[in-house]
C-alpha cells in the first residue's frame, strides 16, 4: 500500500530532522501523528459504511487526495498548530486509504481464497514501506524535511489514484460487495474480547516501536542513513513474512503463528538496546519486519475465523476501534518517555507490551471455535 508508505514512513523518516530543524519536542511531534491515529481509528466504522454504500473507488480516491491535501499542509507547517490540523486531515486520509478498508472490499468480494488475496495485498504493502523509507530518508538529506514531505504527498496520492482506479471493481460490481459489507457485527463474546486486547497491545507497540525506530537509533550513535536503511530492511521483511504464509507455514493454527509473530518481534527488537552494528541490526529488523508482516495477515484472518466473512468488515472496524486510544498514544507515549526516562527504559516498556499481545493470542488460541465463512 503507497498509502501507508508515504504517511507512516514518511513520518516516521523525517520525525529527527523536524525536531531538529523546528525545535519542537518529540513529545509535540508525536502528539500530531497520535492525533492522526486517532482520528484515523475512529473513523474506520465510518468508512467500512461507506464502503458498503458506495463505489469503493470513489471512497478510496477521496482519502488518496485528502492525504495530499494534508502531507502538503505538513510539509508548510509553520507551528504545531497547523501541524496538528495536517495530521487530522492525514488522519482522515488514513482512515480510507490504509490496510483496513481495502481488506474490507477484498473479504467481501472474494473470502473463499481470503488466505491469498490478503497477503498478496498486504505484500504490496511491504514493498510500498521498503521503497519509501530509504527514499524518504535520502529525500531528507537531499532536498530537506518540508520538500520530501511534499514530495512524497504528491507522488503518493498521484499513484494510489491511479491504482484505486484501475484495481478496484466498479460500482455495478460492487452490489454483491454491498449485501455482504451492510452485515452487522456480532456480539462481543471472549474469543472477540482476547482478539481485541491482542490487537490493542500489539498494534500500539508495533506502530510506536516502528515510528521511532530511526529516532532511537540515531540516539544510540547511528547514522540516520543506515537508520533509514534498517526501516527499509524491515519493510522487505514484511513482504518475506507475507510470502511464507502464501506457502506450508500458512497452514498452521492461525492464533499459534501470531503468538510466534509477538515473540519475534520482541526479540529482534530488544537487540538494538545492545548491539547496532550492521551485522546484528540488519538481520534483526528484517525477523522484526517477517514477523510484523505477517501478522498484518494474520489478525483478518483470525477474525473471519472467529465471526465468518459476512460480518467481517463491521468487525473489524470495531476492534480498530476500540483499540484506537492505545494506537494513537502509543507514540506520544514512548516520545515522552524516551525524553524523561531514556530510550532503553522507554522501549522496554513497547517490549513488555509485545509479550502481552502474546499471552492473549495464546489464551484465544485456546479458546477460539471457529465459525465456517
Amino acid at each position: 500500500m503507497v498509502s501507508w508508505g508515504v504517511l507512516f514512513y514518511g513520518f516516521a523518516v523525517t520525525a529527527p530532522a523536524i525536531t531538529a530543524d523546528t525545535g519542537w519536542s518529540d513529545g509535540v511531534v508525536s502528539g500530531a501523528f497520535a492525533l492522526g491515529l486517532l482520528i484515523a481509528g475512529f473513523g474506520a466504522p465510518p468508512i467500512a459504511r461507506a464502503l458498503a454504500r458506495h463505489d469503493p473507488r470513489r471512497v478510496l480516491t477521496t482519502g488518496s487526495i485528502v492525504g495530499t491535501i494534508g502531507m502538503l499542509a505538513f510539509a508548510a507547517a509553520p507551528n504545531p498548530t497547523v501541524l496538528y490540523l495536517a495530521w487530522i486531515v492525514i488522519g482522515a486520509a488514513m482512515a480510507a486509504t490504509l490496510y483496513e478498508p481495502a481488506m474490507a472490499v477484498l473479504v467481501a468480494l472474494d473470502p473463499a481464497r481470503r488466505h491469498r488475496t490478503l497477503a498478496v495485498v498486504t505484500v504490496a504493502g511491504g514493498l510500498a514501506s521498503t521503497v519509501f523509507a530509504p527514499l524518504a530518508g535520502w529525500l531528507v538529506d537531499t532536498i530537506g524535511w518540508r520538500q520530501a514531505l511534499a514530495v512524497l504527498g504528491v507522488t503518493g496520492g498521484m499513484v494510489t489514484a491511479v491504482l484505486h482506479a484501475a484495481v478496484l471493481p466498479s460500482a455495478g460490481a460492487h452490489r454483491t460487495e454491498t449485501q455482504v459489507a451492510h452485515v452487522p457485527a456480532p456480539p462481543v463474546d471472549k474469543p472477540l474480547r482476547l482478539m481485541r486486547s491482542a490487537v490493542l497491545f500489539e498494534q500500539a507497540a508495533m506502530i510506536a516501536t516502528t515510528a521511532y525506530l530511526i529516532s532511537m537509533l540515531v540516539d544510540r550513535g547511528v547514522d540516520l542513513r543506515v537508520a533509514s536503511a534498517a526501516l527499509g530492511v524491515m519493510g522487505l521483511g514484511k513482504v518475506a513474512g507475507r510470502l511464507l504464509l502464501l506457502g506450508p507455514v500458512g497452514r498452521h493454527s492461525l492464533t499459534a503463528l501470531a503468538t510466534l509473530c509477538t515473540a519475534m518481534q520482541l526479540a529482534g527488537l530488544a537487540l538494538p538496546l545492545g548491539v547496532t552494528g550492521n551485522a546484528v541490526l540488519f538481520p534483526a529488523m528484517f525477523v522484526v519486519g517477517c514477523a510484523s508482516g505477517a501478522t498484518t495477515v494474520l489478525r483478518p484472518l483470525i477474525v473471519v475465523e472467529l465471526v465468518g466473512a459476512a460480518p467481517f468488515a463491521a468487525t473489524n472496524a470495531r476492534i480498530q476501534r476500540a483499540s484506537t486510544v492505545a494506537r494513537a498514544a502509543a507514540p506520544l507515549v514512548l516520545g515522552v518517555a524516551a525524553t524523561a526516562l531514556g530510550w532503553p527504559i522507554a522501549w522496554a516498556g513497547c517490549l513488555a507490551a509485545f509479550a502481552v499481545a502474546g499471552e492473549r493470542y495464546i489464551a484465544l488460541g485456546r479458546s477460539v471455535r471457529p465459525v465456517d465463512p
